[in-house]
């Protein structure tokens, strides 16, 4: 079997770039305006999501379960604490949604949710020290119906990034979690990634394994399960350098229809160079995602590293030798105003529908096509919201400061029965000023959050 050490064989993407993501005349509701619907419906709601106490908050993660409901998990901005929210079909705003805190001791750095096949959820919270497990028994909109188990302490040396956790096809629980990856290198512990499971009582951590499958940081991972119990797996790896190249951070693929608590028992390729900095109004997190076909096939959107160094959002596609040399792909824009986070979901007819950060307001794309892979495949772009069409915040913290806008960025996107998107997303408030002080007894105006808040866009079919 191939070593789980990635395979680079890099694609060469052809360029198909598309124009801004268009206004659009679609209707407003639950607090907010303009923008689009990703189908050509309109928007039926945008509204923040409640934490029963006025909280700050960051990204939801959102999943649709089949009667239409919505669930939301999603980190208070600091301090400790998440909340899981519910909508059922029919939501239509704020008012609709049951939120339960899920109490943690520190700052929730990542938050995950799946949904079992009777639609109930299962999260998966990482702090700074620890992992810690979310599940449901009875009513799951009231906390008396949750357990949470600390299944992992530490200490600090791993990270959970990306979606990496998911539910087999028997509703086992698995995550994939990797070393700490060190600010600038510095401190770097030995790379390495682990498949963790447990296959039942999993409020007991010593029912959960951890199995090493990998000598590499696989980060951002994105897993999902096919039908027939495959795993699959769309990560960014970082590659050492040879020493005369420096380490390199690549988008990849990984499947295992074997044992995969065992490390040859995946196989693994990569794909293109992903792209990532620190040097943005939001930091860009090295972001990939992964869909499945109805068919088991992967379906990928990476955000890319051109050879010139810039960042693009490029779509993936395989129907068959996927660890090797089946994959076919297009970029479908590239440039500066691509911003943090991106997702992924395919339809009922395996159309891919994908939400993403541009100019700090929140687009959509689809494609209709039988392949939408190639230079001459057709993909639409809409907006989900624009910032600009948000009520501006009047109240301005910042001494100096005498504007405010919302910047939203780092989308997630679930698809109803009939393929309307539910798209959740984080709104920062972020306050500014002219050069010239209009109040010379106050500093000068430093840019920075007012507030961040969770919010959700439902769009039509």
């Amino acid at each position: 079997m191939r070593s789980t050490t990635l395979h680079i064989a890099m694609l060469v993407l052809s360029a198909t770039l598309l124009s801004a993501c268009p206004r659009s005349t679609g209707g407003e509701g639950g607090g907010g305006g303009g923008g689009g619907g990703g189908g050509g419906g309109g928007a039926s709601a945008r509204f923040f999501l409640p934490t029963g106490e006025p909280e700050n908050t960051s990204a939801p993660v959102i999943e649709v379960d089949a009667d239409g409901g919505i669930h939301a998990v999603y980190p208070a901005y600091a301090g400790g604490n998440a909340f899981y929210a519910y909508c059922p079909a029919g939501c239509s705003g704020t008012a609709d949604v049951s939120v339960v805190v899920l109490h943690t001791e520190s700052s929730v750095a990542s938050t995950m949710i799946a949904l079992d096949a009777t639609g109930r959820p299962h999260i998966l919270l990482g702090d700074y020290e620890h992992v810690i497990y979310a599940s449901c028994d009875g009513d799951c909109r009231t906390r008396q119906a949750w357990t949470t188990t600390v299944v992992l302490d530490h200490g600090g040396d791993y990270q959970l990034t990306g979606e990496a956790f998911a539910l087999d096809p028997q509703g086992r629980p698995r995550f994939v979690m990797h070393t700490e990856v060190a600010f600038l290198g510095v401190g770097q512990g030995a790379p390495e990634t682990y498949y963790v499971t447990c296959d039942e009582g999993c409020t007991d951590p010593a029912q959960w394994s951890q199995h090493l499958i990998a000598q590499q940081i696989w980060q951002s991972s994105h897993l999902r399960f096919d039908a027939t119990g495959r795993a699959h797996l769309a990560m960014v790896a970082t590659v050492e350098g040879d020493g005369e190249t420096l380490d390199q951070d690549v988008g990849a693929y990984a499947v295992c229809a074997g044992d995969c608590t065992r490390a040859d028992g995946w196989l693994s390729t990569g794909l293109e160079a992903a792209y990532a900095t620190e040097y943005s109004a939001v930091a860009i997190k090295p972001t990939i995602a992964l869909a499945l076909t109805a068919a088991g096939n992967p379906r990928v959107m990476l955000m890319m590293k051109t050879p010139e160094g810039a960042r693009a959002l490029a779509y993936l596609a395989c129907d068959s030798d996927c660890t090797g040399g089946g994959w076919g792909g297009t970029i479908l824009e590239q440039g500066d105003a691509l911003g943090p986070g991106l997702d992924l979901a395919l339809d009922g007819h395996d159309h891919p529908r994908f939400v993403y950060t541009r100019d700090y307001n929140i687009g959509i794309g689809r494609c209709d096509e039988a392949r939408c892979d190639t230079a001459e495949s057709r993909w639409v772009l809409d907006g989900v919201e624009l910032g600009s069409d948000m009520p501006t915040d009047d109240i301005i913290l910042w001494p100096g400061c005498t504007v405010a806008a919302w910047f939203l960025h780092s989308p997630s996107i679930a698809l109803d029965a009939n393929g309307a998107p539910r798209v959740g997303y984080q709104a920062r408030d972020i306050s500014g000023g002219l050069e010239d002080n209009p109040d010379p007894t106050e500093p000068d105006c430093v840019a920075g959050t007012d507030m961040t808040l969770s919010r959700v866009a439902l769009l039509g079919s």
